[in-house]
């Protein structure tokens, strides 16, 4: 029956082992869906498809990228990707009915897919913002990674060097920190009155000294620029002694940047 189907183009044949109803639109997540049933059920939706699929950021092509345990791999594909290293329960979820993997095991698995600097960086960053990461969960698995030599590991651990904050601007700002010598400051440091929080502020340094680094379109209102007012007198009157810098400021200028923020810091001394 299955043969005259296809024969008549009621079914279209997609691969081994999946087809696609005739007449139906063939999408990026058929195509995906279809990836994962040629395997029966050995494989993981991987790599860029599964950024895609968590919505992380820049995410957004049709790759069909797949992970399976190199034992049960018995095809070769494009975006077919095998590994020794075990895939627990853990590491794998559900999204749209797909089994993917979860956004700590892409992170590892990043060398495996070839991603770059760039792509690893913002898988880094917006899983470890929309809180799908603990970071020092993921440095503890890339360190032990690094130390059993697993391909690709180096790469991570440069990429996770300058991670903490919850935007680019902020990664950017870190890196400044680590290049001028400033000691790497607490990033996202809450600070509460009983159950309000007051703030939660992008940096702190030693000697109660905290760094905001503002980006495009978050300060332009009167209502963000009260809000912002507000904060700063608020962490005043807890003693911090607060520092902005801009956008421009981070990307431009990063030495006089580190000389106010080294100024600040000595003169607390």
């Amino acid at each position: 029956m299955r043969s005259r189907w296809v024969e008549r183009e009621r079914l279209v044949r997609l691969g081994p082992r999946s087809f696609l109803v005739g007449g139906a639109e063939l999408t990026w997540l058929s195509e995906l869906s279809a990836a994962v049933a040629d395997h029966d059920g050995n494989c993981f939706v991987a790599g860029r498809s599964a950024g895609r699929l968590m919505s992380l950021d820049s995410f957004v092509g049709d790759d069909v990228e797949i992970l399976t345990p190199r034992a049960v791999r018995h095809q070769r594909r494009p975006g077919l990707h095998s590994t020794r290293a075990p895939i627990p329960p853990t590491d794998v979820q559900r999204i749209a009915g797909l089994p993917v993997v979860r956004a700590e095991r892409l992170i590892l698995d990043a060398p495996l897919f070839g991603f770059s600097r760039a792509e690893t960086e913002n898988a880094i960053d917006s899983a470890i913002r929309r809180r799908l990461v603990s970071e020092q969960r993921l440095r503890t698995r890339v360190i032990a990674e690094h130390r059993s030599k697993v391909n690709g590991s180096r790469m991570l651990l440069d990429a996770l060097v300058d991670t903490g904050g919850e935007s680019r601007l902020e990664r950017w700002f870190l890196r400044l920190c680590r290049h001028h010598g400033l000691p790497r400051p607490v990033t996202q440091r809450a600070f509460r009155d009983g159950a309000r929080t007051i703030a939660r502020v992008d940096a702190i340094f030693p000697g109660n000294l905290v760094v905001e680094v503002a980006g495009h379109g978050t300060h332009a209102t009167r209502r963000q620029r009260q809000i912002d007012a507000q904060r700063h007198t608020e962490l005043t009157l807890l003693g911090m002694r607060v520092l902005t810098f801009t956008y421009e400021d981070v990307r431009d200028r990063p030495a006089w940047v580190a000389a106010r923020i080294a100024h600040a810091m000595s003169a607390a001394a």
